[in-house]
């Protein structure tokens, strides 16, 4: 699908020519064409977005809690990461 080619120095008296009209009904369709690509893709991400959310604990996205371990004697993480942009690990 090529990109629209718009012409933008129309004149007061210029001529509509069947290259013209042509030309609007191949912008008109390749634009109808790439909504409904998007119209697509959005609506798949929607979907994982929605699946990724279930996956979730309840309000786990607002049950952030900070701790410095130091009432701890031992722990035993099994997952998480260094976040190195903010100098902290997420578990």
């Amino acid at each position: 699908m090529s990109s629209y080619d718009p012409k933008l120095d129309w004149k007061y008296d210029d001529d509509v020519t069947e290259q013209d009209i042509n030309r609007w009904e191949n912008g008109i369709n390749n634009a109808h064409v790439q909504l409904a690509q998007l119209q697509a893709d959005v609506s798949n991400l929607k979907t994982r977005v929605n699946t990724l959310e279930a996956t979730l604990p309840d309000n786990f996205t607002l049950n952030n809690f900070n701790d410095d371990l130091a009432s701890i004697d031992s722990i035993k993480v099994i997952r998480g990461y260094y976040n190195e942009a903010q100098s902290r690990l997420e578990v």
